[in-house]
């Protein structure tokens, strides 16, 4: 595993980290910004993750490292979209929410990836239209709509 291959993300969201976490969380509300997909787990150490796609196909998958509801959030991250990136072995998430007064500040790392993978590639991309979803989607109550990674690079 490579530990210098990451990517880093830092924004900056008008909402409580109550709301925050339930936003990175709840179902419903992961397919209103993560490209159409429901988070199913109970977000507890240890426990297993899947994000479904509208089609009821598996997205991604993977396991609860650390679970301290509303600050931080570690998981490891298995894409099962693409063939090629189902042959990546496991990376890992860390999201960590900082209250800073209104507004929360979410700190996203994506690392432990084993060299330049197709998923180290690949979300790359992926993140950045995902985590503006996400900040609009709080705070406006309305999604971007993406729901295709495709539609975010290549607006298609």
């Amino acid at each position: 595993m490579s530990e210098t291959l990451r990517h880093m993300y830092e924004i900056y969201i008008r909402t409580t980290p109550e709301k925050l976490w339930n936003a990175l969380t709840n179902g419903e509300l992961t397919k209103q910004y993560f490209y159409g997909a429901a988070a199913h787990s109970d977000w507890k150490a240890g426990s297993a993750y899947e994000m479904i796609d509208e089609d009821g196909d598996k997205m991604l998958f993977g396991d609860v490292v650390e679970s301290d509801p509303p600050n931080k959030l570690v998981y490891t991250f298995n894409a099962a979209y693409d063939p090629a990136e189902d042959r990546d072995p496991p990376s890992r998430v860390t999201c960590e929410i900082a209250p800073m007064g209104e507004i929360c500040k979410l700190t996203l790392v994506h690392e432990h990836f084993a060299g330049e993978t197709e998923t180290f590639k690949n979300t790359r991309s992926g993140w950045g239209p995902i985590l503006s979803g996400l900040k609009t989607l709080l705070e406006t109550g309305k999604p971007l709509g993406f729901r295709r990674p495709q539609e975010a690079t290549t607006g298609s």
